[in-house]
């Protein structure tokens, strides 16, 4: 069985699918620790008040979840992830630069629940997300 590389899901995620581009969702990080990814505030993101709209945190933190749910050794091509569950807590307005970093926290047979830190550019927290995650097999 072929497995996908680290490279190849990187550049699946921020290339790829359409709306991570759109948001210009980066990775910065993918290993077996977990995943960050990294995205720059812009005016066409915004909430009207001079924020990153929180649809898009949002989406941040469903992103880096999908992706750390992914075991890098043994993701089989044609494998599928979708999220199963979303929370997300907002802690403070999300301005400029954001780094989301996830963690998976538990691993069951389909199904892995991950853990997801937002912070700001001077470290502030901006939001956490729980978020369980189905990934199936081709």
């Amino acid at each position: 069985m072929t497995t996908v590389g680290v490279e190849a899901l990187r550049r699946h995620w921020q290339e790829r699918v359409p709306f991570n581009e759109l948001c210009g969702f980066v990775v910065t990080r993918w290993d077996g620790a977990g995943v960050r990814m990294e995205v720059d505030g812009a005016d066409a993101l915004g909430n009207g008040v001079g924020s990153l709209h929180g649809g898009v945190v949002a989406t941040l933190v469903d992103t880096v979840a999908n992706a750390a749910a992914i075991d890098v050794d043994d993701f089989p091509l044609g494998s599928q992830v979708a999220t199963v569950s979303l929370t997300v807590n907002y802690l403070g307005p999300a301005r400029g630069h954001l780094v989301a970093d996830a963690i998976r926290t538990g691993r069951g047979r389909s199904l892995q629940s991950v853990r997801v830190d937002v912070r700001g550019e001077d470290d502030a927290p901006i939001a956490t997300g729980l978020v369980v995650v189905k990934v199936s097999s081709p």
